[in-house]
């Protein structure tokens, strides 16, 4: 049977591809020949350029170092690696990981789930194990770990955050432990804030959301959505009104110090 090729490589792969055939036959060398230079096999290559496979950082590098290019392989890599992970991504999310990376300040509400940015390892793989193929959840999870990076930059965003109770104490019981001690480790970020929303709090909304602000750009939202079905929300008035939502919310969480106590107790209960 023909190896089926990739019919939707990235731009960026095609790029890759091309460059490396084209210096390839420039060279009037055979695929045998440049894979014994790179230590890989003709098969692997063939792969490659055939977009049966897509390249690797490995092989990137190796054309870097062999053709002296300084990098040009492994940038080109590097795009279509991103590309490939925003779109494993369910495209109505898309837009909220991207604003993520440039928001000054995130105001996240939760009342079902422990939110992406504060989960740990373990518990992502749990979430995305309902509903995903063991690679692709694993590809899932990595993206989400990377999401995570923005708490730790130089100039990370504000993060507040507001979760139900019952979202802590819902968690299975083998994840629980070490996600109370996540929450307690981002609590001590000077730029995090965490506060639990009572169990006997009178609050009503029907779906999490986030607020994103930024330093040039208009405020923007995110509501949450069945199976990745979100949307962002950009009217000014919509935005505001949310915002307006998250105070009230906010005016029935407990302080930092009472949220961090009943963690902790979760947590020893366990």
């Amino acid at each position: 049977m023909t190896p089926s090729r990739d019919t939707n490589p990235s731009a960026f792969q095609e790029a890759f591809v091309n460059e490396l055939r084209a210096r390839r036959q420039a060279d009037g060398l055979s695929r045998n020949k440049l894979a014994a230079t790179l230590g890989c096999t003709p098969q692997w290559l063939a792969k490659v350029e055939t977009f049966e496979k897509p390249p690797s950082e490995g092989l990137a590098n190796d054309l870097d170092a062999h053709y002296q290019l300084g990098g040009v392989f492994h940038r080109l890599w590097e795009k279509h690696d991103e590309a490939r992970k925003s779109g494993l991504i369910p495209s109505a999310v898309r837009p909220l990981v991207e604003a993520e990376k440039e928001a000054s300040r995130i105001s996240v509400y939760e009342p079902l789930l422990v939110t992406g940015l504060v989960q740990t390892e373990d518990f992502a793989r749990y979430v995305f194990s309902s509903g995903f193929q063991a690679d692709r959840a694993e590809e899932l999870v990595a993206i989400r770990m990377e999401r995570q990076a923005i708490l730790c930059k130089p100039d990370p965003p504000w993060l507040f955050v507001m979760m139900r109770e019952a979202v802590i104490r819902d968690i299975q019981a083998e994840f629980r432990l070490r996600q109370c001690k996540r929450l307690l480790e981002v609590m001590s970020y000077t730029n995090v804030t965490l506060q639990i929303v009572p169990t006997d709090a009178p609050v009503f909304q029907e779906s999490g959301f986030q607020l994103l602000s930024f330093a040039q750009a208009h405020d923007v939202a995110y509501v949450d959505g069945a199976s990745g079905f979100g949307q962002i929300l950009t009217e000014v008035r919509d935005v505001q009104r949310l915002a307006v939502v998250f105070d009230l919310i906010g005016s029935t969480a407990l302080p930092v110090k009472a949220s961090e106590d009943l963690i902790r107790t979760i947590m020893e209960d366990t």
